[in-house]
């Protein structure tokens, strides 16, 4: 029961100082995960306390113990304490199995505890042979002068199920985090790819004479017929409902720069607003130079990338060099052989 009450104090603890501003918990796993590891460990505590509530277990008997036979012998387990003494657990069999005489070998690999187990065993035995009750079966209270105390065991059921959901609710914020964090890693992946192609659309646009805002405003209709997922043009889909809602181009511009996070995005925010600021004298070349330096960029990276390939396939061509030594090898050793 105390695992059960320390699970729901620490779950309590957590919520409320995260809400009051106590626990600076952002930096542990992502939003959706901590609301997942409190949904699970809280559910898990909660079906285990209801397990441990119903299951029970613990009670103790002083002055013996009657237990119901049935039609099929079965095994229940106790502690028992001599005299306040706990001296271990004993399983009882009801009604007792018949027991061969052990011999002297085998009574010599029991230890203390077994010894004495085994005669308390027949102690029980020859007690209920006394009592000769067809309907129930019975725990003495006392042995050899001394006081017997009968306590069944608790059931660890609902504590295991409570620890293995906090073990897994734990499991849930580390999949989560590391879910998002590929998630990120994906994305900033793909507006580095995608750069290169969007500036230099946008640079030819503008150098056609387009406005910067009608030119965001076509890169996104020719996007939107391509009926496909991209997280640049997601942004500059965003950024057009931002102007069209009524928000400035140049707020806009600054907004579309900070949701692609992206160092080179933030570059192509900066000249858009300098643009409205400054005029757009040397907008086409800063653009174009822009360009070309992405362009650059995305040589470098496929570079990169093509050298990661390589590498990757270096084990698998490896594993086929092995197969073929053993199909010239095998041939060979089996002509000598013969």
């Amino acid at each position: 029961m105390w695992l059960h009450i320390v699970i729901f104090v620490i779950l309590f603890l957590l919520a409320t100082g995260s809400r009051l501003g106590w626990l600076h918990v952002e930096q542990i796993g992502t939003q959706k995960g901590r609301k997942l590891f409190l949904a699970v460990a809280l559910t898990g505590n909660i079906m285990g306390l209801a397990m441990t509530c119903t299951k029970g277990g613990g009670e103790i008997y002083q002055d013996g113990y009657e237990l119901k036979k049935e039609e099929n012998s079965y095994e229940k387990k106790f502690m028992v304490s001599m005299e306040g003494e706990e001296t271990g657990s004993i399983y009882v069999q009801i009604p007792e199995k018949e027991m061969e005489e052990e011999d002297s070998q085998q009574q010599e690999v029991l230890t203390e505890e077994g010894k004495l187990e085994k005669k308390l065993l027949d102690f029980i035995a020859k007690y209920n042979s006394q009592k000769s009750d067809p309907d129930y079966y019975y725990l003495p209270s006392s042995w050899n002068g001394k006081n017997l105390e009968w306590k069944t065991p608790y059931d660890n059921t609902g504590n295991l199920l409570a620890a293995m959901t906090m073990a897994a609710a734990f499991a849930i914020i580390v999949m989560t985090a590391r879910e998002e964090q590929s998630a990120r890693a994906k994305r900033y992946e793909e507006l580095m790819m995608d750069y290169p192609g969007l500036i230099m659309k946008f640079t030819l646009l503008v150098q056609a004479g387009m406005t910067v805002r009608n030119a965001f405003r076509k890169m996104t209709v020719d996007y939107k017929r391509k009926n496909e997922k991209r997280a640049a043009y997601e942004e500059l889909v965003t950024a057009c409902n931002e102007m069209e809602s009524g928000i400035s181009e140049m707020e806009a511009y600054r907004r579309f720069g900070e949701r692609c996070g992206h160092v080179k995005y933030k570059t192509f925010a900066t000249l858009l607003i300098q643009n409205l600021q400054k005029g757009s004298r040397q907008m086409g070349e800063m653009l174009e130079k822009e360009s070309v330096e992405a362009w650059d960029d995305r040589k470098r990276k496929a570079k990169v990338l093509g050298e990661a390939a390589t590498t990757k396939l270096l084990l698998p061509m490896v594993l086929m060099l092995g197969v073929v030594m053993a199909i010239i090898m095998l041939p060979a050793c089996l002509s000598f052989y013969g």
